[in-house]
């Protein structure tokens, strides 16, 4: 399942404009197949956890919308193909469970998550909240309450795809979301960079609506996240630092009105 770093291109991604002030020399390369970790300004938060110890597999924790839910468009009824932690588990990564709706906002998943056993929790939301016209300032709280509930050792926050209703409010959200989760010391990743294009739109071939990936889409969405959460989680000193300028982890298109993401 993971990808394998002794044939590992290494390229540098830069955080987005959004972040490059606050962001600049912490940047950690990946291989060209591999997403972007954005690393947190208090990095030794993460010491002493190695992904895949001897003590056993990651057991990771996901709340989300309808990206995390899988077909059936709730996860409390199982994974399937449309369920990117289907294609993630494995090889140092154990589902532990979470919580994930289609059409929910960050505030929803707030209200709907329980404490769950996890070594690290990952948090891909946001969608829907630019769909109803929700600053991230007002979400705040609902990514602080799920964070606390949940109760993970670590948090990894996740960019949201392309959404092509209203690119540029999501971006916003996306990026104040990414400063968020930075200043928190949480590592930002983006798993999509294989399926975005140009203007912030879906690359040909990745989603049939603009909105959600295909099935082959979802595959490739659980493996970068495999990739991603073991990198992230990584002890220090662990992935390569590389500053130079790049695609960010949290340049994401919006969603303004129509579909839901979640």
């Amino acid at each position: 399942m993971t990808l394998g770093s002794s044939s590992r291109s290494r390229r540098s991604i830069g955080l987005r404009a959004a972040l490059t002030a606050i962001a600049a020399g912490t940047v950690v390369a990946l291989s060209a197949c591999s997403p972007a970790v954005t690393a947190p300004p208090r990095a030794e938060s993460l010491e002493g956890g190695a992904p895949a110890a001897a003590s056993g597999p990651l057991r990771v924790a996901v709340v989300g919308d309808s990206l995390s839910a899988g077909r059936s468009k709730f996860l409390g009824n199982g994974l399937d193909d449309k369920s990117w932690m289907t294609y993630a588990q494995g090889d140092g990564i154990e589902f532990a469970g979470g919580w994930a709706k289609a059409g929910a906002t960050i505030e929803e998943m707030a209200d709907a998550v329980e404490p769950v056993e996890a070594d690290v929790l990952v948090i891909m939301a946001g969608t829907n909240d630019v769909r109803f016209g929700t600053a991230f300032a007002d979400a705040r709280p609902s990514y602080e309450s799920v964070v606390d509930t949940i109760g993970a050792d670590r948090v990894v926050i996740a960019a949201i795809p392309p959404y092509e209703r209203a690119p540029q409010p999501a971006a916003t959200y996306d990026a104040d979301l990414a400063a968020w989760a930075y200043s928190e010391g949480y590592p930002v990743v983006d798993p999509w960079t294989f399926a975005r294009g140009a203007d912030d739109l879906w690359a040909a071939g990745w989603s049939a609506d603009g909105i959600h990936p295909t099935v082959s889409g979802y595959e490739r969405l659980g493996r970068e996240f495999h990739e991603l959460i073991l990198d992230a989680t990584a002890p220090v000193g662990a992935a390569t630092a590389v500053p130079e300028a790049g695609r960010a982890p949290g340049s994401v298109p919006g969603s303004g009105s129509g579909a839901s993401a979640g």
